[in-house]
């Protein structure tokens, strides 16, 4: 699998976790930097110890999202030091259950789940077409993979945000 796809699955990893954790978020993008290949910025201040263990399940989903999709640890780990470190820091600081282990435990866990498998690759396309989706194209990506949205109600979406419409096969 190239870089790219690789980078995107691990920001996609990260984005659904904040979907699905209800932690707010900015937005995801695999525009590489000096020190990161992509990134997942959001505007979570941690104030419970069940904050905290979201957010470092969060932190832990960008590498979890990779092995759910069956990449070993040796291709899923790289680049992923710095999520670890933030990880361990809420498990250490609020004595979370199973500290750092647990927490990426959990988070393999959440990803590895049939529709957050299915979500995942979805936001990984789409940050592949766009470099940087914000949080309401986030949740819009998780809704159409749970099928909450249409897949016409999508193309609508896309229209009123200026974007084409994914590319169709013809069958």
């Amino acid at each position: 699998m190239d870089q790219a796809r690789l980078t995107a699955l691990h920001e996609a990893g990260h984005a659904l976790a904040h979907v699905r954790l209800q932690i707010d978020q900015m937005r995801a993008s695999i525009v590489p930097t000096d020190e990161l290949q992509g990134a997942v910025l959001s505007n979570c201040d941690v104030w419970t110890a069940a904050g905290a263990e979201d957010m470092a399940i969060a932190d832990c989903a960008g590498c979890a999202a990779l092995k759910a999709v069956g990449q070993a640890d040796d291709a899923a780990a790289p680049g992923c030091d710095s999520d670890f470190e933030s990880a361990e820091s809420l498990a250490d600081d609020w004595s979370l259950e199973g500290g750092l282990e647990g927490c990426k435990s959990r988070a393999v866990d959440l990803m590895s789940r049939p529709e957050n498998l299915t979500a995942v690759a979805l936001i990984a396309e789409h940050l592949l077409m766009h470099l940087t989706l914000d949080a309401e194209y986030t949740q819009v990506l998780v809704d159409v993979a749970d099928g909450e949205t249409t897949e016409e109600e999508f193309e609508r979406y896309l229209s009123m945000r200026g974007h084409a419409p994914p590319f169709k096969a013809a069958g």
